[in-house]
């Protein structure tokens, strides 16, 4: 389980999805979903290696200054393909793809992660409750 805990901006609903990979049965992978500009700015900013990943929805590029640890980064199209596949994005760098729709980050992992091409399903969405 992940132990870091990412804040939606004042009181907005934390929205979770599953996604899964039509090339890799029975992988799937659980994100909570940051759709305001803050929420997305900041991404896993401040969090410790073991955070849940997180979604940064209307996005197509990320920065890693000022985190404490690499990260595994998708960059996934409208249609849910996987336009670019980065593992081990270190502190202090950009990675940008003008095409994305949305970016899944992970603290590095050497767990199974998405290659370009591959085609990723959101398979469940749920809502928290209100975070402070």
């Amino acid at each position: 389980a992940c132990g870091g805990q990412v804040q939606a901006g004042g009181g907005d609903l934390m929205t979770r999805a599953r996604l899964r990979s039509e090339e890799w049965p029975g992988w799937s992978i659980e994100v909570r979903v940051l759709d305001s500009w803050t929420a997305r700015l900041k991404g896993l900013l401040g969090t410790d290696a073991d955070a849940c990943p997180v979604m940064l929805t209307r996005c197509g590029s990320v920065h890693t200054l000022g985190m404490r640890y690499p990260l595994d980064l998708l960059f996934i199209g409208k249609e849910g393909e996987v336009l670019m596949s980065c593992r081990d994005v270190a502190p202090g760098e950009v990675r940008a793809c003008p095409e994305a729709f949305c970016v899944v980050e992970r603290p590095s992992s050497d767990d199974a992660w998405p290659g370009r091409g591959e085609q990723l399903w959101v398979c469940s969405v749920t809502a928290d409750a209100l975070c402070a």
